[in-house]
């Protein structure tokens, strides 16, 4: 068996922990580095008895990881939303589109949908059901951006199944960090990478009325937070040290931009710094600047917004 002979295949469901049948169309995001990680609880036995071999355990409930990167594109068309669309909703990040115009993602709190999700290697099948996840952002200057995800659920087999071959994947070409018009606090910085985290806290939901024992993965928080790495700044031109002692924030935006349709800004309304470190970039004077999102509406879900226009 291939290690690159492999494919995601993932598909909202209709009823949360129902797992819905894969198929070709449901393996259009190009993924790498997937893998499959199960949790199962092996009860020990613990009797006594004249004997001090132990007894074999006892398997009980059933879980699983699947996690995978792929890159950062938009669909190309304006207004169309992004195969990775319904991966970025189990996350947390409601979808809003606009005809002709935009497509974006935010926070949401409540009505996250579940996934039924697989990984097909090389003529096996790994699947979950009711998975909710956490992604990430990565990106470095002149590279296109990376998303990181990791989705919980709960175990829905292994079984020998033929590789799917997917189809209506993007063409669209990869957007990479170039004339990004990154600005923090309004404040256009020289930076040469970016990590963004969710940061959504995921708890599996017990149910001893299933065969694995749980019912689904549920996000019950989130702790939005990211590093950037600046090049160090006279104070009167950005003052890092003083906006993180005084928790003082500001908001961030910067986008890939690979023209109409491929078009991703992510902007962040308030960003507060909560860590400086100095730092050296070839022999350049530079921070390690780690940072949290807020909300800044009274609602909130407004803490970061991922827009492909």
């Amino acid at each position: 068996m291939l290690t690159k002979r492999a494919v995601i295949a993932a598909k909202l469901e209709g009823t949360e922990g129902t797992a819905e049948t894969l198929a070709a169309a449901d393996a259009d995001v190009l993924v790498f580095e997937p893998s499959f990680s199960p949790t199962i609880t092996m009860n020990e036995r613990t009797e006594t008895h004249d004997s001090l071999s132990p007894f074999a355990q006892v398997a009980g409930s059933r879980m699983a990881t699947i996690a995978f990167s792929v890159n950062l594109r938009g669909s190309g068309a304006a207004g169309t939303a992004p195969k990775i669309g319904k991966l970025l909703k189990a996350c947390r990040l409601g979808e809003t589109i606009v005809a002709s115009t935009s497509v974006t993602y935010a926070p949401i709190s409540v009505s996250i949908p579940s996934l039924t999700m697989a990984l097909y290697r090389d003529g096996v099948k790994k699947q979950i059901r009711g998975a909710r996840g956490n992604v990430t952002y990565s990106g470095k200057a002149g590279e296109p951006g990376i998303l990181n995800f990791s989705f919980q659920g709960v175990y829905d087999g292994v079984s020998d199944v033929s590789l799917l071959t997917g189809t209506g994947i993007e063409t669209t070409n990869l957007p990479v960090l170039l004339s990004a018009a990154f600005t923090i606090a309004s404040f256009a910085a020289k930076i040469s990478s970016i990590s963004i985290d969710m940061g959504n806290k995921l708890a599996m939901r017990a149910d001893i009325n299933k065969a694995e024992g749980y019912f689904s993965c549920m996000i019950t928080g989130g702790s939005p937070k990211g590093n950037f790495d600046p090049e160090e700044e006279l104070v009167s031109a950005h003052d890092w040290y003083g906006k993180f002692k005084a928790g003082t924030s500001g908001a961030l935006t910067f986008q890939h931009n690979g023209g109409a349709g491929n078009i991703c800004t992510i902007s962040a309304p308030v960003v507060q710094y909560t860590g400086v470190a100095e730092s050296s970039r070839d022999d350049i004077a530079a921070l390690g600047v780690d940072f949290a999102l807020a909300r800044s509406a009274a609602a909130g879900n407004d803490e970061i917004s991922v827009a492909f226009t």
